[in-house]
């Protein structure tokens, strides 16, 4: 168990591990103030380049919207389909162990041709992404399933100032690491805006409220509220009749300058005289987390590297650079719901044991006996550890669901065992003798189970069929912690029951003094009390059958020697037979 400890450092951490699904999403995000002919441009170019990989069959684009949902123009989204891999044992066991054997050997075994992709999507993923950081002007990031980046982080401060700064240091210094690929921070981009501030004093002399200011800008600009807006009819339909300046006209202030704006007297007086119009730069949208400003920063991983591995650099990277004190730094995305498997799983685990302990103790009798079973549950983690280091993979939500499973099989083997050593003893037996006859009886249920049960996980250890990399470090896990703990519940399970029972009969010695006597003793005697009446009824029930029986001996007997002087008799008269069967 403290090798195993030991251990733990080297195992990378992850929460889902890396699939494949033949399929990725990439998220588009042009500057700030793009307009949507130039998200098309910009797209097809990407497009164009991820279609030359061979691996690829189709590429759709969705234009103006993120892979989250979010509308803007400059946003666009890529969809990229990859061809089918074969996910067959001929694929994925036998092509490269005769690929390992040709090399190895230096023989030329020929390999079965396979139906489908035979690269994996990460390799896939590892050819065109490169290429597209030539680009310019753009901004791409591969999205998950969960919508999310494969590594986040969130930054939050009251201070918008502090937190533009933190995201730029910060951003800068993780493009220089080479194990993170496309860092990108999401909500602290400005866009530039035409600022519109009131003349508070000069308003108030030509009676003009900011309220009107704001009412006479939004009407030219993007129009009135939709009630508000005089309607065409069109047959059955209304369509409502927005009115606003050219487009062309947001881009000179003179004209922007000179919009008329009426007064609670009905006269018109230009905007320029109540307001300062200028050109400025502002968040196009805010984020917030706990009443905080938000600002995400996130990054893809690189084959071979892991969540946890990702994640201690960007705080190591944030830790070094020395940000505000007014930023606070979290996790987010996998990140975040990793830290909150792992808490649940130490819980649901803890109740479960817990749980196993009451029945046990309810089962069995006894408080010490169900510890002997509970202390051979760490036996499995050694297993775990090695055979997921030796197949170099993660510590994921797999792993975490082949635990749970483990914590039952661990359990039930250490249960045979102990309890037909109880039972032994109670049968007379001495307890050395009861708990090796129990090791030497339940051996072989024990080990048949374990062949039955990594038989079964071995297709899904290889990783085999759809899903399989999903599948692949639960099953290792599993089928680890079973070899490992089949063999020492053998050894060290019998130690355990025999430390557990001394422990027993110490704390007997020491507080039965204290305790008293219990009511057992007087139960007992009872008992046989009632089980002696009950064999002095049987036998005098005996007795009086056994005279019975005397009797019906004797009369028997009488009757018979009467009967031979009747055929004595009768003989010579040459008399028929009588017919004994009535008698």
């Amino acid at each position: 168990l403290y090798a195993s400890t030991l251990l733990f450092p080297y195992l990378p951490t992850g929460f889902i591990p890396r699939g494949d699904e033949s399929r990725f999403v990439l998220q588009v995000e042009l500057p700030p103030g793009s307009r949507l002919e130039d998200t098309q441009i910009t797209t097809d170019k990407m497009a164009t380049v991820i279609r030359q990989n061979a691996e690829v069959s189709h590429v759709f684009v969705l234009g103006g919207s993120s892979p989250t949902g979010q509308l803007e123009p400059r946003y666009g989204s890529i969809f990229v389909n990859l061809k089918h891999r074969d996910h067959s044992l001929l694929a994925g066991v036998i092509n490269p162990f005769v690929r390992t054997l040709n090399f190895g050997l230096g023989l030329a075994i020929p390999t079965v041709p396979v139906d489908g992709r035979v690269k994996p999507q990460w390799d896939v993923e590892n050819e065109i992404l490169p290429l597209l950081s030539n680009l310019p002007d753009v901004r791409w990031a591969k999205i998950n399933d969960r919508g999310g980046r494969e590594v986040e982080f969130n930054m939050l401060s009251n201070d918008p100032k502090a937190l533009d700064e933190a995201v730029a240091k910060l951003e800068a210094a993780l493009r220089k690491q080479p194990k993170l690929r496309a860092v990108a921070a999401q909500g602290g981009l400005d866009r530039p805006e035409i600022k519109i501030e009131p003349r508070t004093e000069e308003a108030a002399k030509v009676g003009v409220t900011a309220d009107q200011i704001s009412q006479a800008v939004r009407v030219a600009t993007i129009g009135d509220f939709s009630p508000l807006l005089a309607k065409f009819k069109a047959g059955d339909r209304l369509l409502p009749i927005r009115v606003q300046i050219p487009k062309k006209s947001l881009t000179q202030f003179s004209e922007i300058a000179n919009l008329r704006i009426l007064n609670g007297t009905g006269v018109s007086v230009p905007l320029s005289s109540v307001a300062d119009i200028t050109f400025a730069r502002g968040p196009s949208s805010i984020r917030r987390y706990d009443r905080q400003r938000q600002a995400t920063i996130g990054a893809d991983i690189l084959p071979g590297v892991e969540l946890g591995e990702a994640s201690a650099i960007i705080q190591e990277v944030a830790k070094s650079l020395n940000l505000p004190k007014a930023v606070k730094i979290s996790e987010g995305g996998d990140a975040e719901i990793q830290g909150e498997v792992n808490e649940e799983f130490t819980k649901a685990a803890g109740l479960g044991i817990v749980l196993m302990l009451v029945v046990l103790i309810l089962l069995l009798g006894n408080v010490f006996q169900p510890f002997a079973i509970i202390l051979s549950l760490p036996l499995c983690i050694g297993g775990v550890v090695v055979a997921l280091l030796a197949t170099n993979q993660a510590f994921s939500m797999p792993v975490i669901i082949g635990m749970l499973m483990l914590i039952g099989i661990v359990a039930k083997n250490a249960i045979m065992l102990i309890d037909f050593a109880v039972e032994r003893k109670k049968h007379g037996m001495e307890r050395l003798e009861a708990i090796i006859e129990a090791g030497r009886m339940r051996a072989r249920p024990i080990v048949m189970t374990t062949i039955a049960m990594g038989a079964g996980m071995l297709p899904s250890a290889l990783g085999i069929g759809e899903g399989g990399s999903f599948r692949a470090p639960m099953a290792t896990a599993v089928v680890g912690g079973l070899i490992a703990s089949t063999f020492l519940s053998l050894v060290f399970v019998p130690s355990f029951y025999m430390v557990m029972d001394d422990l027993a009969r110490f704390t007997q010695w020491v507080f039965g003094r204290f305790v008293g006597a219990t009511d057992e003793p007087a139960i007992h005697d009872l008992r046989m009390e009632k089980v002696e009446n009950q064999v002095v009824v049987v036998g005098d029930a005996v007795s009086e059958t056994a005279t019975e029986v005397d009797e019906l001996s004797t009369r028997l007997s009488n009757i018979e020697s009467k009967v031979e002087e009747a055929i004595r008799v009768a003989s010579p008269r040459k008399l028929p037979m009588p017919k004994l069967a009535a008698e």
